[in-house]
C-alpha cells in the first residue's frame, strides 16, 4: 500500500511557493509511517497513483475534483475556501465525500458547510499543531514579522519593528523550485524560527500555527474587513485574533491605537494536550482509510 500527501507541484508552482502549503504536507509526513511520495493538488482527477492520501490541506477553486479512483482518502484538516464550494460541494462532489465520512475540517468554517450538505463532519483543526515543543526558547531571541501588511506593519511598535527580522514565507520567488526544496526551505525555516524565535508576529495561519506548536509566542494581526473569512478561525480559538486597518487613516493614526491594547510580550501558549488530540485523530483517520484500501485490494483480487 502506497501512502502520499498533497503536493504543490506543477506549471503554477513552478517558480514561487506559499511555503505555508508545504508545511501542511511536511506535518503530515512527520506523523505517517513512512510517505511514497506525493499527489498534485491541481491533478487529483488525473493522477494514475494508487493508495492512500493524506487530504489535509487548503482546496481552492483551481482544484481537480473528485480525485481519481485509485485514491483512497483521508480528510483530516480539511478546508475548502468559498471559491471551491461549488466544485467540492456539487452533487457529484457530495456524493463522492458520503463515501469518506466522517470528514475532519481545519476550521468550523468548513466544517459548516459540510454538515450543511448532509455530510458527517467534525472540527479535527491543523496538523501543523503537531510539530514538536522547542526544548528552550533562546536567551537572547529575535522578533520575527512574517507576512505583514503595511497596515499590520504600521501597527506594531516602532522599537519592535526597528529590530525585527523580516520574511514573506507566501511569496518565495526562486527559479526550479522542486517540492523537495520547497520541503528542505520550509524544514528549514521552521527550524530558525523554533532557535531563534522570542515572539512571532504574523498574518500567515500557517506560520501562526507551527510556532504556536513548537512554543513560540505569537501575536496574529489581520485585517479588520476580513473578520468574516472563516480560514482564521483557528488562530482566535487558540490565541485570539488583533484586527488592524488597511486604510491610509488606520497606518497613519489608528492602528497606533490598536497597538496600545496588543500584548506585545505574550507567553507562549502549551498545547501539548491538544497536540496529543490531533495526532491521534489523524492517525485513526489514516488506520480507517488504510483499512478501506486493504478491503477494496481484496475485493479486487
Amino acid at each position: 500500500m502506497n501512502i502520499y500527501t498533497i503536493e504543490y507541484s506543477g506549471a503554477s508552482f513552478d517558480d514561487w511557493a506559499n511555503l505555508g502549503d508545504d508545511i501542511q504536507s511536511l506535518a503530515a509526513k512527520k506523523l505517517l509511517p513512512r510517505v511514497d511520495g506525493g499527489v498534485p493538488r491541481e491533478g487529483l482527477t488525473s493522477t494514475d497513483k494508487v493508495g492512500v492520501l493524506s487530504m489535509n490541506g487548503y482546496f481552492l477553486g483551481a482544484c481537480e475534483w473528485p480525485p481519481a479512483p485509485g485514491i483512497e482518502p483521508f480528510f483530516f484538516a480539511f478546508h475548502v475556501t468559498p471559491g471551491s464550494l461549488a466544485k467540492v460541494c456539487s452533487p457529484a462532489g457530495i456524493e463522492y465525500l458520503k463515501n469518506f465520512q466522517p470528514i475532519g475540517c481545519r476550521d468550523r468554517g468548513t466544517m459548516e458547510h459540510m454538515q450543511a450538505h448532509g455530510l458527517e463532519a467534525f472540527y479535527s483543526k491543523c496538523v501543523t499543531l503537531t510539530l514538536p515543543r522547542r526544548a528552550q526558547a533562546p536567551a537572547n531571541g529575535k522578533v520575527f514579522m512574517v507576512g505583514l501588511s503595511k497596515g499590520g506593519e504600521s501597527t506594531v511598535p516602532r522599537a519592535i519593528r526597528k529590530k525585527a527580522v523580516l520574511v514573506d514565507q507566501a511569496k518565495l520567488r526562486l527559479p526550479c523550485l522542486t517540492p523537495q526544496a520547497k520541503e528542505m526551505i520550509s524544514q528549514d525555516l521552521l527550524d530558525t524560527y523554533a532557535r531563534e524565535a522570542s515572539l512571532v508576529i504574523t498574518s500567515k495561519i500557517h506560520c501562526a500555527m507551527p510556532c504556536i506548536a513548537m512554543g513560540i509566542p505569537v501575536v496574529f494581526l489581520y485585517d479588520d474587513k476580513c473578520r468574516d473569512d472563516y480560514r482564521v478561525g483557528i488562530i482566535a480559538d487558540l490565541i485570539g485574533i488583533n484586527y488592524v486597518g488597511e486604510t491610509w487613516f488606520a497606518r497613519t493614526f489608528s492602528n497606533r491605537l490598536r497597538s496600545k491594547r496588543i500584548d506585545w510580550a505574550p507567553e507562549a501558549k502549551d498545547t501539548e494536550t491538544e497536540k496529543l488530540a490531533i495526532k491521534t485523530g489523524y492517525l485513526e483517520a489514516f488506520e480507517r482509510a488504510a483499512q478501506r484500501y486493504r478491503g477494496r485490494s481484496e475485493a479486487a483480487a
